[in-house]
């Protein structure tokens, strides 16, 4: 969902969304716009966390390193989400790269001008410490994942999350999910290696679990996939 409207997508989002109309025109105030070309960099790791971002178009994903070139994708960032609090708030360094996945239009605020704006709202300051927790136990939970399910288990619920998240429900059956998701990308966001995502893939693809497209795929038997998940989280 394309956001036109600066103040909707502050008051759509999980951050700001409890505010009054008034805080977020004050807000609205503070905003400069940035506008990124597709693959471009936003920051990288390193960089000052000076800021935090708003996506009102496009996408954005978080990515980071190994010192041997392995890269990981952490998250990716909708249209109507807001990303890079956490160094904004501490003031420390951003500990991974932002890469825009598409022509992206970004809201920016900045850390000087949001830090006084937190200390007069307490409310909000609450706000931010339930979104904080929150990204805290999706980050264990993923440790977790990676440590104890199987990469078919693991595959089958990455794929079920993104249909939550991004799920078209198409007229002959199934669920499309809407990204664009090559399989290097999908062996990025999994730590894992695209041969071994294309090779699971395939085998549900035989099945008529899953259907493939060009960085596309639809679920068309979600109980199988779950029942995937189910078995991996029993061993």
């Amino acid at each position: 969902m394309v956001f036109h409207d600066k103040k909707a997508l502050l008051a759509n989002s999980d951050l700001l969304g409890s505010l009054d109309d008034d805080m977020l025109d004050k807000l609205l105030s503070m905003i400069v716009t940035r506008k990124l070309d597709k693959n471009e960099t936003l920051f990288v790791k390193g960089d000052p966390g000076d800021s935090f971002f708003g996506v009102q178009q496009g996408n954005i994903k978080i990515v980071t390193t190994s010192p041997n070139g392995k890269e990981v994708t952490l998250n990716i960032i909708e249209e109507g989400q807001f990303f890079g609090e956490i160094a904004m708030l501490d003031g420390l360094d951003r500990t991974a790269d932002a890469i825009a996945m598409s022509k992206t239009e970004l809201l920016v605020i900045q850390r000087r001008d949001f830090i006084p704006f937190l200390e007069k709202h307490p409310k909000l300051c609450i706000q931010v410490m339930q979104l904080l927790c929150h990204r805290v136990r999706l980050t264990s939970e993923m440790v977790e994942d990676a440590a104890f399910l199987p990469l078919d288990g693991r595959l089958a619920k990455r794929l079920l999350n993104l249909a939550d998240l991004y799920g078209e429900d198409q007229p002959g059956g199934g669920v499309l999910i809407g990204l664009n998701l090559p399989q290097q990308e999908l062996a990025r966001m999994m730590g894992t290696s695209r041969e071994s995502v294309n090779k699971q893939l395939q085998v549900w693809r035989n099945n008529g679990w899953i259907e493939l497209a060009r960085g596309k795929v639809t679920i068309k038997d979600h109980d199988a996939l779950q029942g995937v998940l189910d078995d991996a989280e029993l061993e």
